[in-house]
């Protein structure tokens, strides 16, 4: 093989990190938020806290790149001081630059993932973990989003849902993915314009990424097996 082409081959690999880091702190996130609810010493702040913690592990899938990985670490820090000064403090208008600077790491860490299903087009495990990773982090970013939406008065719900603080961005998160998977339950609905926007754009881009998904995995795959 010449080695213009083992370059080739290899950059791709050099380029998308191992993903089982990030999918494993996704799932710890997401199976530890519901007991966040009896965690009322720690407020607002519970989930920020949380999300913290998938983020240290997480940032480990961004090691393939200097550069990046360093803005990961940057994130992660950054997060953590305004956890810990938002808990000792209880300064209230630190929680959306927490919130800003979870956005910003979750987009990174799906772009990221996204890049190494669709445009590399790799046919291996970390390829369909990294495909697991954005769905996930899909609804994660979905559900930052409302809760900053929220927080401004941009956007409201009705039906089974809370506003203490503490349980309020459970109940978001199990919307998001609710509406990211189209199931449409109606136990949680929003109201006004922005709200609605956000969840039917929401449910149009899970439907279609499913889509895409699949295809992409499916032609890698097939070019993998002519190409042996």
């Amino acid at each position: 093989m010449k080695p213009e082409a083992a370059n080739r081959q290899s950059s791709p690999a050099r380029a998308g990190g191992n993903f089982l880091y990030l999918f494993a702190g996704l799932l710890m996130t997401l199976l530890v938020l519901p007991l966040t609810n009896g965690m009322a010493y720690l407020g607002r702040y519970a989930f920020t806290l949380l999300f913290s913690v998938f983020m240290l592990v997480g940032v480990w899938s961004l090691s393939a790149s200097r550069r990046v990985f360093r803005l990961g670490i940057a994130l992660v820090l950054a997060v953590g001081v305004i956890t810990g000064t938002g808990l000792f403090s209880g300064a209230h208008y630190l929680e959306p630059v927490g919130l800003l600077l979870m956005l910003i790491f979750a987009i990174l860490s799906c772009l990221i993932a996204a890049r190494n299903v669709f445009i590399w087009h790799r046919a291996d495990f970390n390829s369909l973990v990294g495909a697991f990773c954005v769905y996930l982090l899909m609804g994660l970013i979905w559900a930052v989003l409302f809760r900053l939406l929220h927080l401004y008065g941009w956007a409201s719900f009705s039906g089974n849902i809370t506003e203490e603080e503490r349980q309020l961005f459970p109940d978001l998160v199990y919307f998001s993915f609710v509406t990211l998977a189209s199931l449409g339950y109606g136990d949680i609905a929003p109201v006004g314009a922005v709200a609605r926007t956000f969840a039917y754009l929401e449910a149009v881009i899970g439907q279609l990424y499913l889509a895409v998904m699949v295809a992409s995995l499916v032609g890698a795959f097939i070019s993998h097996r002519s190409r042996e």
